[in-house]
């Protein structure tokens, strides 16, 4: 049986956004820390499409799963040459992703 990390890695793996639409919650949130807005399920899967088909991830990882919480810490590359490590904090809800809240540093 899958971890939600592990699935929602696989579906960054194999860039299908339909298999993490599916790992988001009904009333799924994203809380962007740099402006403090908040997407919608729809929101996030609108943004994340295209993002999800250009970038990959890289040193991803979990720190921490349980039933409740996942946080993931990974290096996302830009295409103009810039990178971010990026750290998510997951509220889990019925084994889902209920809300999202996530930061960005540049480091190069």
């Amino acid at each position: 049986n899958m971890t939600l990390y592990e699935k929602y890695a696989e579906s960054w793996d194999t860039k299908n956004i339909d298999m993490l639409a599916a790992l988001c919650h009904p009333n799924f949130e994203m809380v962007m820390h740099s402006s403090g807005s908040v997407a919608s399920k729809n929101e996030y899967l609108e943004r994340l499409g295209p993002l999800i088909q250009k970038f990959t991830p890289e040193k991803r990882r979990c720190l921490y799963e349980n039933e409740d919480v996942m946080i993931m810490h990974f290096i996302m590359p830009f295409s103009n040459g810039t990178k971010d490590a990026v750290l998510y904090y997951v509220q889990k809800e019925d084994g889902l992703m209920r809300k999202i809240e996530t930061g960005s540093t540049p480091i190069k």
